[in-house]
């Protein structure tokens, strides 16, 4: 043994594990172990390393002590730094105020630990506290260590149990600022979540608030404003004084408010609202309530969030961590109504739709019934009068009314009704596709997507709001063209190819009254009216409801189905228009042909010489009709589409026109004297081209034509200059070719005399002129 204490190392290692009784004496045991090891810096370094253990720093310079200010609860936080040379002296002052207590915990005096001078509780805790940082420090010995640590346990457990005693009769007296001393004692132990959990005890919702038993009313499902006002105040009320309360107890020294309305809003508030939406969920009309979320969270965040007072104790960002809390458990409850409201969209879409088809065709259906009644009282009527004559003219006649006169009055009978059902439709074209019903479909989208876009705030589910609103805006433009424009327009196509001009003239008293109009040209031009109008209406709800608050990123829409769907819809749209006025531009030329052979008379170009001077040099009848006709269709579209389509549509009627008048031409005879009639009408027809209708690319077809007129207009004396003329192609603005030229001279009503003189100048030599061998 003598000779291991001879060795400084061992001497230090031993020295290091005693505690500061042992020590002291250790170092007394012989003179070589004080002066050769346990002396000068070895004894520094024994107490510097004590006082690192209780978490003092070393410096160069310690600050003056005083002493007279030291107690076991201030020690640690007036002496945190030491020097080399006063290692031993500054851990003498921790010794001092400690060593008397270690030794009462070491002997389980326990009831008289703290000396009369320590009466506060936040002293005792402080005591304590410090305690646990010293006793590591000085005692080494694991045994000995274990005992304090035991003791000191059942101390500190003692005395937390006595201070919440005392802070829960603090608390039953209302005496907050007592409560509030136990709570900075508890604190001081490190048992925040002890003083938190004991506020949230004495505060639980559940106990003192009794929310309405239904927000909802049980029989339609409707959200009643009275009774969620009065949850929403109920709520506002109790946390507003639960969140003035956990100031004046906890301050910002502890956040227990966060926690504590976290818990309410996980278990009591969400959970609340959760039962209320669920309530009969299997109703039929449960979907209802679903559909309330956006207000109710609009009300939550009005009546409740913005009322909720500012705390101290959770800081200024409050009500906004409330928000995201709040968010994060009800956004089951969200997706889900996200979902529920595309899926109902979709439902009431198809609802309207199918709803107007059925309405329209049971419309349809009685009208057709009208007809077939009404012309068969009529029908009936007239035989019981024939009926009558025939008994009166025979008695015999009676039983001789043949089977084919039944037949014939009944075929009569199905003309009739299909001629004016035929007629019927037509003045239904309009109505096939309802403004009105595009708009109220239009604004249900609205109300849809700005319902959804509530909770677009809510960064957690940014993406799948805007992703919603986007379906929802699909399934718009889907419904639109698969169950209203579609089947609609397919039906004025329809309506519009099957209409026969010569049929429908049949129920028109005379000519003279016939209107110049082709009736579902008309009807089909409102219907692109109101595809153009439905058009802007998607144009602007897409610009404003999904690009301009980013529901859509307009730099890359390009990507996006929704705007795939969009364009498409717009050329289905497009193209059906296109198809519907190849049609009626085909009935608008059936209608000019029908004029040109009822009202354009064989006297128009070939008069009587004897009346020819009696005749007024003016358009025929059938050229003013004509150009009525025109006039009366090609400006249809003007302010129903753009300007290209108008262009277009006025361009080929005008062609399709100059075409049947040509054909008009050939076949009528034009002598010389008619061919001032004939030279009116063409300039009748240049005038409303060149200045009315005003298509620049088509007026030299109509200068080309009015030039024309002049080949009847040569006397056939002067024949060969008939020729020349029919060779100038120039003097017809290039529109015809020398055949096309030399098949209209044909109509000259002096062609056979004319027609040799004219083929020598065109080719030489005449027919007769040939020799065969």
């Amino acid at each position: 043994m003598d000779d291991l204490l001879k060795v400084t190392d061992i001497v230090f290692a031993i020295a290091s594990q005693l505690a500061t009784k042992d020590y002291l004496s250790f170092r007394q045991i012989n003179k070589n172990v004080y002066y050769d090891h346990l002396s000068g810096t070895n004894d520094d370094r024994i107490w510097a390393s004590r006082l690192r253990l209780l978490g003092l720093q070393v410096v160069d310079d310690d600050k003056e002590i005083n002493e007279a200010h030291l107690d076991a609860a201030n020690i640690f936080s007036k002496v945190t730094t030491f020097t080399t040379g006063s290692a031993k002296t500054t851990y003498g002052l921790f010794y001092k105020q400690f060593q008397c207590f270690v030794d009462k915990l070491y002997h389980n005096e326990l009831k008289t630990f703290f000396p009369p001078q320590y009466s506060e509780p936040l002293i005792h805790a402080r005591i304590l506290m410090n305690l646990t940082k010293y006793i590591p420090a000085e005692i080494r010995d694991y045994t000995q260590y274990r005992k304090l640590q035991e003791n000191l346990g059942i101390l500190r457990e003692l005395f937390i149990n006595t201070v919440i005693k005392e802070m829960d009769l603090s608390y039953e007296r209302r005496d907050y600022d007592s409560a509030a001393e136990f709570v900075e004692v508890l604190s001081e132990c490190h048992e925040d979540n002890t003083a938190a959990d004991f506020f949230k005890s004495k505060n639980d919702f559940a106990a003192d608030v009794t929310l309405p038993e239904h927000i909802f009313d049980p029989g339609t499902n409707q959200l009643i404003d009275q009774q969620l006002q009065t949850a929403l105040d109920k709520i506002g009320n109790f946390l507003n004084s639960k969140i003035k309360l956990a100031d004046k107890i906890f301050g910002d020294s502890y956040p227990v408010t966060l926690s504590y309305t976290e818990n309410i809003i996980a278990n009591n508030i969400t959970a609340y609202f959760e039962s209320q939406l669920t309530a009969n969920f299997n109703s039929a009309l449960a979907v209802t309530r679903i559909e309330s979320m956006p207000f109710l969270y609009k009300s939550i965040n009005l009546s409740l969030i913005e009322n909720l007072v500012p705390s101290q104790n959770a800081g200024s960002r409050f009500k906004e961590l409330f928000v995201e809390f709040f968010n994060l458990y009800l956004e089951p409850k969200i997706l889900n109504y996200l979902d529920v409201s595309v899926q109902k969209f979709g439902l009431d879409l198809e609802e309207m739709f199918t709803k107007f088809h059925n309405d329209t065709t049971l419309k349809e259906t009685q009208q057709n019934e009208q007809i077939y009644e009404s012309l068969r009282a009529k029908t009936s009527k007239q035989q019981l009068i024939d009926e009558k004559n025939n008994f009166l003219t025979s008695f015999t006649k009676i039983f001789k009314i043949s089977n084919n006169s039944k037949a014939e009055d009944d075929e009569q009978l199905q003309m009739a009704y299909n001629l004016n059902v035929m007629n019927n439709n037509l003045h239904n074209i309009e109505i096939l596709v309802s403004l009105d019903l595009c708009y109220k479909v239009v604004q249900h989208c609205k109300t849809c997507i700005e319902n959804m876009r509530t909770f677009l705030k809510i960064k957690n589910i940014e993406g799948v709001v805007k992703l919603k609103c986007q379906e929802a805006f699909k399934i718009l433009i889907t419904s639109l063209s698969r169950d209203h424009f579609k089947p609609g327009f397919q039906k004025a196509i329809e309506v519009l190819d099957q209409y026969d001009p010569n049929q429908m003239k049949n129920l028109q008293i005379e000519l003279e009254t016939m209107d110049s109009h082709v009736e579902p040209l008309i009807k089909f031009t409102e219907l692109i009216n109101t595809g153009d109008i439905v058009l802007q209406m998607i144009s602007i709800f897409y610009k404003n409801e999904l690009v301009q608050i980013n529901i859509m990123d307009k730099n890359q829409d390009f990507l996006n189905d929704v705007v795939q769907v969009k364009k498409n819809f717009e050329t289905m749209i497009d193209d059906y228009v296109a198809n519907g006025l190849n049609i009626g531009i085909n009935k608008l030329m059936d209608e000019v042909l029908f004029v040109f052979g009822s009202l354009q008379f064989p006297d128009d170009f070939n008069p009587d010489p004897k009346s020819i001077m009696a005749k007024e040099i003016k358009p025929s009848r059938a050229a003013i009709k004509n150009v009525e006709l025109l006039f009366n269709h090609c400006f249809l579209l003007t302010g129903a589409t753009d300007k290209g389509t108008i262009d277009i549509f006025q361009q080929e009627i005008g062609e399709r026109f100059f075409n049947e008048i040509v054909k008009n031409i050939k076949k009528n005879l034009i002598s010389s004297d008619g061919a001032i009639f004939l030279i009116c009408d063409l300039n009748y027809y240049y005038d409303f081209i060149a200045n009315t209708l005003k298509q620049k690319s088509i007026v030299p077809l109509f200068a080309g034509l009015k030039t024309v007129g002049q080949l009847y207009l040569v006397s056939g004396a002067d024949s060969k200059e008939l020729g020349k003329m029919i060779c100038d192609l120039g003097r017809f603005q290039g529109v015809f070719t020398q055949d096309e030229i030399y098949e209209l001279v044909q109509r000259r009503t002096d062609w056979v005399k004319v027609r040799r003189d004219v083929e020598k100048v065109m080719y030489g030599l005449g027919v007769s002129d040939c020799t065969l061998m």
